[in-house]
């Protein structure tokens, strides 16, 4: 298996920059000079100096609601919970009511990824003496146990979208150490890491394109063209990216794999992987069109260290697909310029 492996940190900080705006604030300007001996160190330090940004902008609040004993009533009570309770014995009466406290999601999460640090010995000594010395501005936060599905429940509003770039980095710092610490096989930290940078992969060519172009930047819905109005148990298309100037339109579909091409013996020919294309081709065979709309499709691998890359162009009943791969382990440059090239393509 062809690994994505050993992308420089450099750049994996730079795609950080693009994915999240928040890297280009004043308190981070240090981090984009530093060198690294790893991206635990990257993500590392970035926390040392992003908790604290947080923590001088207040930690975040929300309603909670609270259930206990009480002699004073409010809220309301809980009958059910009094007399399972057998709490009028003592005079007291279970009630539930809300709450305006620390004690969310994302400030939990926060605790428990510094109660995790401060202990590792993956982190250098000085590293986990920060991470230790931040622990008593969430005395009010509960500890939970850190785990992956954690994550899964977190949701962002206006109000505390700027805990998202600290949220995140805490996760793919968490990452890292938890497959460095297992014993997983192999086979089974590569597809871990797989999944994590490929996240971020997305997130950077989003932004990227934000960025450094003019085209409209989204990631819509593709919307199933059913003839009867009939789409119960159809599979959700959401799309990465999706490029528009002047009626024409560019669905992109990010990928980053081990394998970009695969064969079906050993000595082969290595042939683009089958579901890659029929996603790409249903995406653009869905879309609804303006009149006169042009549409094609971009598979955008990111590149591998196998023989075989792909970097094709079809035409497949009218439907323009093109298919390319991105180094990331060139200079950062380079990337910027293949990125604004591959869409050319297209657009030019």
């Amino acid at each position: 298996m062809e690994r994505n492996n050993n992308i420089p940190i450099r750049n994996i900080y730079y795609m950080l920059s693009y994915a999240y705006r928040t890297l280009n604030l004043s308190e981070y300007k240090q981090v984009g000079t530093e060198n690294f001996e790893n991206v635990k160190e990257l993500y590392a330090e970035i926390l040392s100096i992003g908790i604290p940004v947080l923590i001088r902008g207040g930690l975040s609040k929300d309603y909670i609601s609270v259930e206990e004993t009480s002699n004073v009533i409010k809220g309301k009570i809980d009958i059910n919970a009094t007399i399972k309770k057998n709490s009028l014995v003592n005079k007291k009466v279970a009630v539930v009511y809300d709450e305006f406290s620390e004690n969310i999601l994302l400030n939990q999460i926060i605790k428990a990824t510094l109660v995790y640090l401060s202990r590792s010995n993956k982190i250098s000594l000085k590293m986990r003496k920060v991470f230790y010395g931040l622990l008593p501005y969430f005395t009010e936060v509960s500890d939970v146990e850190l785990d992956l599905k954690l994550w899964k429940n977190v949701r962002y509003n206006r109000q505390n979208i700027r805990y998202q770039f600290i949220v995140d980095v805490c996760r793919y710092l968490y990452e890292q150490l938890l497959f460095d610490e297992s014993s997983a096989s192999q086979m089974m930290k590569e597809v871990q890491d797989e999944q994590r940078l490929s996240s971020l992969y997305e997130k950077f060519t989003y932004a990227f394109f934000q960025r450094e172009t003019k085209y409209k930047v989204s990631h819509p819905q593709i919307y199933w063209s059913v003839d009867d109005g009939f789409t119960d148990a159809l599979p959700i298309m959401q799309t990465d990216l999706v490029l528009q100037k002047d009626k024409r339109t560019l669905i992109v579909d990010t990928k980053f794999y081990s394998e970009n091409m695969v064969a079906r013996f050993k000595g082969g020919a290595a042939k683009q992987v089958s579901g890659n294309l029929y996603q790409i081709f249903t995406y653009i065979n869905n879309w609804k069109k303006i009149p006169d709309e042009t549409v094609a499709g971009m598979l955008l691998y990111a590149k591998t260290t196998a023989l075989n890359q792909p970097n094709h162009i079809y035409n497949i009943k009218g439907n323009q697909i093109f298919v390319v791969s991105l180094d990331l382990h060139q200079d950062f440059s380079g990337i910027k310029e293949n990125l604004l090239a591959y869409a050319n393509q297209f657009f030019a």
